[in-house]
């Protein structure tokens, strides 16, 4: 249960969990991208490693954040009509 809300806890569809899956697998290979072209040139390790690291990071984030949301089942409200 949810504390804030007293609601149940939602669980992840088996979209989202490979969406989620995704964009775990995209950040590995961020981060192997950005440590080989930091290792390009080691004076500039850390300036290099967090610039491409962060700019390829921020958009993969937000794209997750934004297939999780949108992969979710959608909730039917069913309204009753009293007579």
């Amino acid at each position: 249960m949810n504390a804030e809300t007293k609601l149940p806890a939602r669980e992840l569809t088996t979209r989202q969990k490979i969406a989620v899956i995704t964009v775990d697998v995209l950040i590995l290979a961020e981060l192997c991208v950005a440590m080989y072209l930091a290792n390009a040139n080691p004076d500039l390790f850390t300036s290099t490693f967090m610039k491409s690291f962060f700019s390829m990071l921020v958009p993969t984030m937000i794209a997750g954040y934004v297939s999780v949301r949108l992969l979710r089942e959608k909730e039917i409200q069913v309204e009753s009509t009293q007579s």
